[in-house]
């Protein structure tokens, strides 16, 4: 209906109503943010943050380092559609997806970039891949004979052979990989296009083992690099980029960068695009001793206001740490952000509501809109995503 309404700021109060079209609000652009003024919840994406962490980690590419935009699970939240189109006008040489649906998804909102199947499809979706254009990983001979019939004639089938480096999940293992890749051969209509591994690294914790995994993953790229010149080798998620600068290979495949979340224990010069408003929906106060929410599990410490968000573990927020939130002591694990203080939440999560405490702020109204540390993978797809320029 063309009505917007700017989320109140985190140092500030709330923004009047606006009407569509482009503002200039303290002499900064902002561009149709479609909010109705009667949302209860949405998901708030900042452009430019997206845009500036992509550049930021092509920045730390050698020369020649193809850059794999990873979008797969709706682009860790942020819009699949959307974060591929700036992706792809930021020089990513192609897409990462967990699955087929995802490929075709891409597909038809209009991506035309490479875009490669992360994990292996089963075999009877072998032509659902070739016919959307999908490249595919591939790790048994079921999945290679299923790819080359279904492979178009005149046209060969993009593979990727992934290599189990200790993550169990999938992949050939690395004394099994020179004969798996040699009998890719006997496939007339298949192509090896790469050469993949991920190595179980956390950061702080197994630097040491992840090094010679890495290692062997290179002897194993030299050895097909001789045979196949055209294949590309890629390794490196975010947090490898960032502690093995030196492993790039050929592509990095990149998701937490992109979406501004560190995975190293050094600070980075990250934008966070992501910003989850729930509005308040009713407010009371409530006396010291007070049992509140189900099987009264809560008690208030003292005289409470109390505000009502009509988001739950429906929603995705299950109050379970998110990166860059913060505890506030005992019994206040978890917290949202009104005006840019600390709400922190009270009682259960339940499916379709949570309750915070907003007494430490003054004269709350109903309708404020409450930031919440929601995780981002698991934010309902239900949820309006509002892109703001």
């Amino acid at each position: 209906d063309g009505t917007a309404a700017l989320p109140p700021g985190e140092g500030g109060g709330n923004s009047p109503p606006l009407r569509g079209g482009e503002f200039s609000v303290g002499g900064a652009k902002i561009v149709a943010i479609n909010v109705p003024l009667d949302r209860a919840k949405w998901i708030e994406l900042r452009r430019p943050a997206l845009r500036a962490n992509l550049r930021w980690t092509r920045g730390r590419l050698k020369p020649g380092v193809r850059l794999m935009a990873v979008v797969k699970a709706n682009a860790y939240g942020h819009g699949a559609a959307e974060v591929s189109q700036l992706a792809e006008k930021a020089g990513a040489a192609c897409l990462g997806v967990l699955d087929i649906e995802e490929g075709v998804e891409l597909r038809r909102s209009g991506i035309r970039s490479p875009i490669l199947v992360l994990s292996p499809v089963l075999p009877g979706r072998a032509r659902d891949a070739v016919r959307h254009g999908l490249e595919t990983t591939a790790d048994s001979m079921e999945l290679l004979r299923a790819l080359d019939r279904a492979a178009a004639p005149g046209r060969r089938q993009p593979v990727h052979v992934d290599v189990d480096s200790g993550l169990r999940r999938w992949g050939v293992a690395p004394a099994q990989a020179p004969r798996f890749l040699a009998a890719l051969k006997r496939f007339p209509r298949l192509e090896l296009r790469g050469l993949s591994t991920h190595i179980d690294y956390m950061p702080g914790k197994n630097a040491v083992e992840a090094e010679l995994k890495l290692r062997q993953f290179q002897r194993l790229a030299a050895w097909t690099r001789a045979r196949w010149p055209r294949v590309l080798c890629h390794a490196a998620n975010s947090s490898i980029l960032m502690d093995f600068p030196q492993w790039q290979l050929d592509m990095v495949r990149i998701g937490n960068l992109l979406y501004g979340i560190n995975p190293t224990k050094r600070p980075l010069p990250l934008r966070n695009p992501w910003r989850f408003y729930a509005r308040i929906i009713s407010l009371g106060e409530v006396g010291k001793g007070r049992p509140i929410g189900y099987a009264s599990e809560f008690v208030a410490p003292r005289r409470m206001m109390v505000a009502a968000l009509p988001v739950g573990y429906s929603d995705g927020l299950t109050l379970e740490p998110s990166e860059r939130w913060i505890g506030l002591g005992a019994g206040t694990r978890y917290w949202g952000m009104l005006r840019g203080r600390p709400v922190p939440f009270i009682g259960r999560c339940a499916i379709s509501h949570v309750l915070v405490d907003v007494s430490r702020v003054p004269r709350p109204r109903i309708g404020e809109a409450v930031l919440l540390p929601v995780r981002r993978t698991a934010a309902s797809p239900r949820i309006p995503r509002v892109y703001v320029e």
